[in-house]
């Protein structure tokens, strides 16, 4: 098996993380997964974004958790990467679970990690709000939890122990230790970013018996190499020209 992840939707073509770049993954011949990230404002609405301030990918500026959802609902979400997507604004996750439904896609819920003096609650408000809200999801969908952040992994065990849950490193954050990280979480899932990622290192991780997918692979030779070391997965910001790759 070897699946083939929309990265914050199909990001090469539209801007991420907003309706419009899922719905264009989702019209891909043989795509069924998008990834996307969810953050909270300051009064606890979950929007999809992913960085921790609106400046890169939105008209306005500010840190999200410092911001309540009327302040940041109307900043477009399209309009830095095209006119034509201006009118796009930052999906809610309820916007997300509606798109699932009616594209039947499934779900990669990457859990941002909370800035800001309030994080711990504002933490446990979004694991919580995102299982809650998940209930609502066709059963037939598929979901996968993930996290660079062990604590949202963590919250993710106790409240939706139902789903998979993947913790996510950057290369030079995967030490020896990181075994001892996925079994404090349950996490059977690494997600490991693409840089000197090794034939040796996939193997020592598959060997040991956990999944492994690799972010961000643009290249359809590097995609198909990592098929071909054991990989299972990877994320992608060129869905349309990898998904003939799913298995």
């Amino acid at each position: 098996m070897f699946t083939i992840y929309g990265h914050r939707g199909l990001s090469s073509k539209a801007p991420e993380n907003t309706i419009a770049a899922f719905e264009a993954a989702a019209k891909v011949t043989g795509l069924k997964w998008v990834e996307l990230d969810v953050a909270i404002t300051k009064d606890e609405q979950l929007v999809i974004i992913h960085d921790d301030f609106l400046d890169r990918t939105t008209d306005m500026i500010g840190e999200i958790t410092q911001l309540e959802y009327e302040e940041i609902k109307h900043a477009s979400a399209g309009n830095w990467f095209g006119s034509k997507f201006k009118d796009e604004k930052l999906p809610t996750f309820d916007e997300i679970i509606a798109f699932a439904n009616e594209y039947q896609m499934n779900l990669n819920i990457e859990l941002k990690g909370v800035t800001g003096a309030n994080g711990s609650d504002l933490s446990l408000s979004m694991v919580q709000q995102v299982a809650e809200k998940l209930k609502d999801l066709d059963k037939n969908l598929n979901v996968l939890i993930s996290s660079f952040n062990l604590y949202l992994v963590k919250l993710a065990e106790v409240h939706m122990p139902a789903y998979k849950r993947a913790v996510i490193f950057k290369a030079a954050a995967f030490q020896g230790d990181w075994r001892t990280l996925l079994d404090f979480c349950g996490s059977t899932i690494v997600n490991i970013e693409d840089a000197k990622l090794t034939k040796n290192r996939v193997r020592a991780i598959k060997d040991a018996g956990y999944e492994l997918n690799v972010w961000t692979v643009n290249n359809k030779m590097r995609a198909n190499q990592l098929a071909n070391w054991g990989v299972d997965g990877v994320f992608t910001d060129k869905g349309d020209e990898l998904a003939h790759l799913n298995s």
